[in-house]
């Protein structure tokens, strides 16, 4: 029998897909009008706050709401609306597990073997021996490197890898649980194609709520950008998660280039999890701070250095590609301002 209050808590598992499908269960009204408002949260403030579900009938609504959810945007076919459901549902998913109901239900290990993830316990290996750790779970290098957060404190140099087993604390493990639900919702939905009159309805009340982006660069032209910046901007209109210190490079490169916060808020509304009250204070806190655009190695160091541009920071890009005198014109000569790259990755 199925663990419906799991199902809730994890629609999106191979339980909770067995189950929709063993029930033979129909999407009502109540369904669709659920899903609207499911989106709506997701789309508007990027969360979905967890349900204290008690009863069986509470637990079914979670799970038919989700289900329908998933219809519409199958129905729908828009790339951010799925990835920012995506980066909302994995985010609930975490806040359940980090819960101490979920805990005493051992529901990480079974939502981890549902995505096929296996963790082991540090103190049970004897492939590390004896050695104590305040890490508590070892993982596969390999899934390590596919579901590892984006971030520079999850690169597989910072962590401590022996005999193919990389040891992690039990925080690390959720995050890495959650990337990989992230990663499962944002696989393509098979589209529907013929949706019927109400779902066609909802999809274009939720179509008010997409970002409008309105990029206008008031000192450099976007052809001028250098490729770091240009493929951090396009990941963003893609709807791809671009990782915090990414984020922090651009919103600063952004600021030197006569942006205002607003514009900068607006490039950045596209990500899965846009947050505008979150960023908005992020922009005013780098432009307080007189950041400078971090350098090409620092770009490299955090992941983020697509090319070989031989300018030693972003900002020189420009006069790498068109002379001395058309950087100097931009103010934009000396990155450093007088802050050092050190304190921006520290506050950051």
């Amino acid at each position: 029998m199925a663990d419906l209050r799991f199902c809730a808590h994890f629609p999106f598992s191979d339980e909770a897909r067995a189950w929709v499908r063993e029930q033979k269960l129909q999407l009502d009204v109540t369904a669709l009008t659920d899903a609207e408002s499911r989106l709506r949260k997701a789309f508007t403030s990027g969360e979905l706050k967890m349900e204290a579900g008690a009863l069986d009938s509470e637990n079914r609504l979670q799970v038919m709401s989700y289900a329908a959810s998933r219809l519409i945007l199958a129905a729908w076919g828009n790339r951010w609306a799925a990835r920012r459901m995506a980066v909302a549902e994995s985010k609930r998913a975490h806040e359940y597990l980090k819960s101490s109901e979920d805990k005493r239900a051992a529901y990480a290990d079974k939502l981890a073997k549902s995505l096929g993830l296996a963790f082991k316990s540090a103190d049970a290996s004897e492939a590390l021996g004896d050695e104590k750790s305040e890490s508590a779970y070892l993982i596969a290098f390999w899934d390590y490197l596919r579901f590892a957060p984006k971030d520079v404190h999850y690169k597989l140099v910072n962590g401590k890898l022996e005999k193919g087993w990389v040891r992690i604390s039990d925080h690390q493990r959720l995050r890495i649980i959650e990337e990989a639900v992230r990663k499962r919702l944002e696989e393509p939905i098979p589209p529907l194609k013929e949706p019927d009159a109400e779902v066609k309805r909802i999809i274009t009340r939720l179509e008010t709520l997409l970002p409008r982006e309105n990029l206008a660069v008031t000192k450099i032209e976007m052809k001028d950008f250098p490729p770091c910046m240009k493929k951090l901007i396009d990941d963003l209109r893609g709807s791809i998660n671009v990782p915090h210190l990414g984020r922090v490079a651009l919103a600063v490169y952004l600021i030197k280039a006569g942006l205002s916060d607003e514009q900068i808020a607006q490039v950045f509304s596209s990500a899965p999890d846009y947050n505008a009250e979150t960023t908005m204070y992020q922009i005013k806190y780098a432009r307080g701070k007189g950041y400078s655009v971090p350098s090409c190695a620092t770009m490299d160091t955090w992941g983020i250095c697509i090319a070989t541009c031989r300018c030693g920071s972003p900002v020189y890009y420009r006069e790498a590609k068109h002379g001395k005198a058309a950087a100097a014109s931009l103010g934009l000569r000396t990155p450093h301002m007088g802050v050092s790259e050190k304190s921006t990755q520290e506050d950051a």
